[in-house]
């Protein structure tokens, strides 16, 4: 019977030791053993070495010698390494025959899984609830953005080069750019951008080409070195989405080594197998590795990196918005990332992208937009009139005519009276009243062969996939330009 309840504790899942008084192990069953990482006969104070907590270690005792059982006890325990890792702490007291205390029995789980788990759900609840508003302010900010973007492009079209309008046209586009930038790493970080999951491209290719771009960022106290093995599988991703990991982890590194250091980029194939995934789906991924040796981040802070707007820089010399745009985009491609850190050492980001099945997209060049008059005319639906506006413009620099409309109602009223000058519909999706989806409905009930564009100011992938499926011919994000029309349009009349 002795025996067999010795095989049982040994065969436990969770550590369990029995100590003496003085705190001196005595016996560890075999997962004791291994998440304590004990090689040889240890026979140092339990208490000191393993839990501590002073406070903590004395308030177990205290309680165990005057008749009480501690149970589920949460706390930090320490292995003879010197790692530390989250358990589930259970103590009782051993006697002998006689029952005086003799020493303690410790039941202890390993929660560092658990925890990572729970932390995970945390983040992605929070970033849930950041990415609705952030969502929110996108939108509104790509409909101030859509009546400045094509009108200062219409402007830099429409005069002289060398004029004074021009260079004040183009630094209007220029700073009208880096809002739309902001924009879409707000829109990364909610998770509700527009990303083509059938683009497939080589790592090691994008990485050298981002970095040839950035040498001029570094300087030449800062090493940067490519590990990347060039027979990578392909990964399923766009490549501005890559670019903007690739550039946002790059200057994050650049800023942490003050001025001197190096930055490795390195990569390999990894498969994650049934239950150890840590988040990660079963599968085969690209693993990209982007470690720097500077300043490292306090241990305070690793929970906060990839919070919007978080920043240890001081200001004026970041946004916050750089990791949590990393984190939205590797979230969005179901894959993972991790950050490893140490003060006054080193800093690595792990992210995992999830491998193609599709060969790699090769990127086409396009040709310049067509100003030539066209027989086409397009109806406008759109509640902001500084929106109807531009795209008005857009539309008849490029040879269209136009119809514009403030209204659902009013563009079905216009559309049923009107409808065989009509060539093609633009409907913005979010309207009072009457939003585009069901006026793209009522419209198919007066014409189903008519071809309509759905536009927002949010590229939600999942809404994108629905409103092409509906039936619309596309789909166009805010703030466009004349390219995007151009191209959008071409496309739709190319049959006839």
């Amino acid at each position: 019977m002795k025996s067999r309840l010795s095989e049982l504790i040994d065969d436990l899942h969770d550590g369990f030791c029995s100590v003496r008084m003085n705190g001196a192990l005595v016996y560890a069953n075999r997962s004791a053993k291994k998440l304590l990482r004990i090689e040889n006969n240890e026979t140092t104070d339990f208490f000191s070495t393993i839990i501590r907590n002073k406070v903590l270690a004395e308030s177990i005792k205290k309680g165990l010698l005057s008749g009480t059982s501690l149970n589920d006890i949460e706390c930090d325990l320490y292995d003879y390494k010197d790692n530390k890792f989250p358990a589930i702490l259970t103590v009782n007291t051993i006697k002998d025959v006689d029952e005086k205390v003799i020493g303690f029995a410790l039941l202890f789980k390993d929660m560092s899984a658990l925890k990572e788990m729970y932390n995970q759900l945390l983040q992605a609840q929070k970033m849930e609830s950041i990415g609705m508003l952030a969502s929110g302010i996108a939108h509104e900010f790509n409909n101030l953005l859509s009546g400045i973007l094509p009108n200062a492009e219409l402007i830099k079209m429409t005069i002289e080069e060398d004029s004074a309008n021009f260079a004040r046209a183009d630094a209007i586009h220029k700073s009208a750019q880096r809002a739309g930038n902001i924009v879409k790493q707000l829109l990364s970080f909610a998770r509700n951008d527009q990303i083509d999951d059938d683009v497939s491209l080589n790592l090691n290719r994008a990485v050298s080409e981002t970095l040839e771009i950035m040498s001029k960022l570094f300087g030449r106290e800062i090493n940067v070195v490519n590990k990347l093995p060039i027979n990578l599988p392909l990964i399923k991703i766009d490549p501005t989405r890559i670019q903007q990991i690739i550039m946002n982890l790059a200057i994050n590194a650049r800023d942490a080594l003050d001025g001197s250091g190096m930055i490795t980029f390195s990569a390999k194939p990894v498969e994650i197998k049934p239950r150890e995934g840590n988040g990660l789906a079963e599968g085969k991924y690209v693993l990209l590795s982007v470690e720097d040796n500077g300043k490292g981040i306090p241990e305070e802070s690793i929970e906060k990196i990839f919070d919007p707007f978080f920043t240890t820089k001081e200001p004026g010399k970041g946004t916050g918005l750089g990791l949590s745009t990393v984190y939205g985009i590797i979230k969005n491609l179901q894959g993972g990332i991790k950050v490893f850190s140490e003060e006054n050492k080193y800093t690595r980001f792990d992210l995992y992208f999830p491998q193609s099945q599709y060969n790699e997209t090769v990127e086409e060049i396009e040709p310049e937009a067509s100003t030539e008059e066209k027989n086409k005319t397009v109806l406008i639906v759109d509640d902001e009139k500084v929106i109807r506006e531009m795209a008005k413009d857009m539309l008849a620099y490029l040879g269209y005519k136009t119809i514009c409309e403030d209204s659902a109602a009013h563009a079905i009223t216009r559309f049923k009276s009107d409808q065989n000058e009509i060539d093609l519909i633009i409907i913005d999706l979010i309207m009072p009243k009457m939003n585009g989806v069901n006026c793209y409905h009522e419209i198919r009930k007066i014409n189903k062969e008519i071809p309509i564009i759905i536009t927002s100011g949010v590229g939600e992938t999942n809404k994108r996939k629905d409103m092409l499926k509906m039936g619309a011919v596309d789909y166009l994000q805010k703030p466009y330009d004349i390219k995007t029309f151009s191209k959008a349009f071409e496309k739709i009349f190319s049959d006839d």
